[in-house]
Parts: structure tokens; sequence; C-alpha cells
């Protein structure tokens, strides 16, 4: 058993909502040996490790690799928002880790990698997924939230509601949409690989994904002492605009702590693996 099934129970919920719901518990608590796993996922979900072996090659100066992942990697830990845009990176992060590891769906890239400015969260569709076989038919669209307080309603006085109807309308958004943005840059993407038989397969999808079956899924990762019922009593009130949906409710104790632990001296993390590794 490896240390996400170790950690977390995936598990479907018996209906009650006109909405599919799938829980995501602990079972275990999180340990140093855990942290250092996801600390080593969200190294690798902005570059890969091939990416950092060839730009440090056999010079592994800690100095040197730590600066540059703090300065043209991490997004900057200093405001408001910058911790905003870090909570919604390792929401994106661990919401692909949990996917990847628990469902039969193929991720094709880790969105983060194609980040512009690296304090910035990136736009678009927070994870896109295909059913996993030769042949695509099945779009997943997700939008993953991260709260430690989703017990309290968001936005502006009066169109304040609780996280899911937020994530309910951005999820609307990519559903009446007229582009697949992510489409088209993995179809670029192959090309200049010259795979041509891949980009093809992207090519279809952005000209043609009307044909595709589209399923809605809406990622939330919760603090679990301030998590209530409620916030989804709200989003089976709105009118069925998307379907199928689904919500996965992650709950995990002491979210923030986890969240604050994962991005503590994480450069160490890159710099222990590359020493690890055998000269090139």
């Amino acid at each position: 058993m490896n240390k996400i099934s170790n950690w977390l129970t995936y598990k479907k919920r018996n209906r009650n909502f006109s909405f599919e719901i799938i829980d995501v518990t602990e079972h275990n608590k999180v340990d140093q040996e855990l942290i250092a796993f996801l600390q080593e996922k969200i190294i690798f979900s902005y570059r890969t490790l091939d990416f950092y072996k060839h730009h440090f090659g056999n010079d592994l100066n800690e100095k040197e690799i730590k600066s540059y992942l703090i300065e043209q990697i991490l997004p900057k830990n200093e405001s408001d928002l910058d911790k905003i845009v870090r909570q919604g990176d390792w929401g994106e992060i661990f919401a692909q880790v949990i996917v990847s590891e628990f469902t039969e769906l193929s991720i094709p890239s880790a969105k983060l990698r194609w980040k512009i400015n690296k304090d910035k969260s990136v736009f678009g569709t927070d994870l896109i997924a295909f059913n996993d076989s030769d042949t695509i038919t099945d779009i997943y669209y997700f939008e993953i939230k991260t709260r430690y307080k989703p017990n309290i309603k968001e936005g502006t006085t009066p169109n304040r509601h609780y996280i899911p109807t937020i994530a309910h309308q951005s999820l609307l958004k990519d559903a009446m949409s007229p582009t697949e943005s992510i489409f088209n840059y993995l179809q670029m993407q192959y090309y200049e690989k010259e795979d041509y038989n891949s980009a093809k397969k992207y090519s279809d999808l952005v000209k043609n994904s009307k044909l595709y079956s589209k399923i809605f899924e809406i990622f939330l990762i919760l603090e679990k002492s301030k998590y209530q019922e409620k916030i989804l009593e709200e989003l089976e009130n709105l009118p069925p605009s998307l379907s199928p949906l689904n919500v996965t409710i992650v709950l995990i104790d002491n979210l923030q702590e986890l969240v604050t632990k994962t991005w503590d001296d994480i450069e160490n993390t890159l710099v222990s693996k590359l020493r690890n590794l055998p000269p090139t």
C-alpha cells in the first residue's frame, strides 16, 4: 500500500443529492515521510526531474539550487495574495495526486508547468482528465477549491455563496466556453516534439469537443473541523445546469498546518533528490 492510500480512504457515498458525492477521509495521521512525499509532488509539478537534472548538471551547489527554486519556481509567501496562490497551487497538486491514486483517469499534463508568472495562478480549468484508453471518449473537468473555513460564505453582498456554489459557477463557464485552451496547448507541444499521432488526438479535441462526453467535478479540500453539510444544500438548490456532476469532498484535520509544513524547507527536498542521483 502506498503513502496516499495508506493515509486516505476514497469512497462513493450513497446518493442523497442530485449529484454524485465521493468522500475522501483520513484513516491514518500525517507523518514526516508523507510530508516529504507531498513536497516531492510539489517540486515535480512545476518542473520534471529531468529538467532539474539538466539545469543543474553535476554541479550540485546547494545555495544555487535553493536560490533557483525561490527566485524562479515557487510562488512567494509574503502578502495575503501570495498565500492564496500557494494555497491554490497546493490544492491543485494534491487533487491531482488523489485523482491519480484512486481513479482510472489519465491526466495529460501538469498544468502548473505552463505558468508564465510563478506568483500568479494559472488561468483556465484547474484539472482536465480523460478515460484511460487509446481512444478518448470522456473529458473530465475539475474545479478545485482548498479552504480552511468552508462554512463561511464568500463573495460580495448580496451575492455571497458557499464554496461549492462558487466552484459550480466556474465549471459552468467551462461548459459554455467554445474554446479548449489546454487541448490547444497540448496539441502545440506534441507538434513541436514531432509526435504527430498525439498531436492529432488533441487537435480533434479542439475541433470537435462537442462530440465528446463531458463530466464535471467539484473537488473540495476542506478543514474537517469546519465542514458542515449545509454547504452542499445550497448547491443542490441550484438549477441543474451541469450533468453529470460529481463532488469530491476531502476532509483533512489541521489542513492549514499540513499546507504550511509541506512548503517549509521544500527546497531541501530537491537538494536531497538531486544529490542521491547518479552523475550524468
